[in-house]
């Protein structure tokens, strides 16, 4: 059985007539009436009858017509999907990262450097474990990730269990996010046991239990954050910190244009790890070029930032 005799099958029956499905094939009536009896002979059914109406499906035959329909379509649309492509090559990139705003930043600077080309992007922002789940499952060809010294021995088992490796990009000094009116705004720095007081807003994880996935900075001893808020998108943290005295702790990197005009960054005056931005990749894996320009776009835009 081929995909030909399959297609004879249908055109025959979309004509009514073997004569007429033989024109519209461009092939002779002979071939089409042998190539349809070896179908019938391989299968052990009759699919066709002759009737004073013309040829028409037998109980078989109309069975077998339900059964190719599904596959002559997925045939025709694979035909069509490579017919239809033309010879410019179509640019691919896919990038999942946590939600912060420079990785938006970047990645709207690289659109900005396409052009004319054609391509096809995706960003997504997500929790720690769907980037890597994502990563590794090769849904996305890259994904940027922040981890610290007292993650990282767990986050290389973790990566290493999902066959990644990581690259550090910049290390970033951790700061508090909160409002330009809130009661510590005026700070040059904050103690996190200033902090205790005040609702934290942190991003939901599996469980809501495991510090190693945290999208914020991570704290080592015991400090008691007796009001936690947990959201799962940046858009709502950005509405909570604007209008309340809640906080959050993070990067403190706030591009312009990428967060509201009255939420600030100070930094942390605590002795803690410093946040290691890292973008992960499958082992032996190459990356294509759209990849390593995001990279690059990434890395640049985070030194000049940290000369500021």
């Amino acid at each position: 059985m081929t995909f030909l005799q399959l297609n004879y099958i249908s055109e025959i029956y979309n004509c009514g007539s073997i004569n007429k499905a033989a024109q519209n094939l461009f092939v002779s009536q002979s071939s089409l009436s042998s190539s349809i009896r070896e179908l019938e002979e391989e299968l052990g059914i009759k699919i066709f009858i002759r009737s004073n109406r013309g040829i028409v499906l037998t109980e078989d035959g109309q069975e077998f017509l339900t059964q190719i329909r599904p596959i002559i379509e997925q045939q025709k649309k694979v035909e069509k999907f490579y017919s239809e492509r033309d010879s410019v090559e179509c640019s691919k990139l896919n990038i999942s990262a946590q939600r912060y705003p420079f990785c938006a930043k970047a990645f709207v600077k690289l659109l900005e450097t396409e052009g004319n080309e054609k391509f096809e992007f995706s960003f997504k922002e997500t929790d720690m474990d769907k980037v890597i789940e994502n990563v590794s499952q090769r849904k996305s060809d890259i994904g940027i990730i922040f981890l610290s010294d007292m993650t990282e021995k767990f986050m290389n088992r973790t990566l290493s269990a999902n066959d990644l490796e990581f690259k550090e990009i910049s290390r970033i000094r951790p700061h508090v996010f909160l409002n330009k009116d809130h009661p510590l705004a005026g700070n040059d720095e904050i103690a996190l046991n200033e902090l205790t007081g005040y609702p934290y807003v942190v991003f939901s994880k599996k469980n809501n239990t495991s510090a190693n996935f945290s999208e914020e900075a991570v704290f080592s001893g015991s400090l008691d954050f007796k009001k936690i808020v947990y959201i799962n998108d940046r858009a709502t943290a950005y509405n909570i910190l604007s209008h309340t005295d809640s906080f959050t702790t993070g990067s403190g990197l706030l591009p312009e244009g990428y967060s509201p005009g009255n939420i600030i960054s100070i930094p942390i005056k605590d002795n803690i790890d410093y946040m290691r931005l890292v973008w992960i990749k499958l082992k032996d894996f190459n990356i294509n070029k759209r990849a390593w320009e995001f990279v690059s776009i990434l890395t640049e835009m985070l030194e000049e930032k940290m000369k500021v």
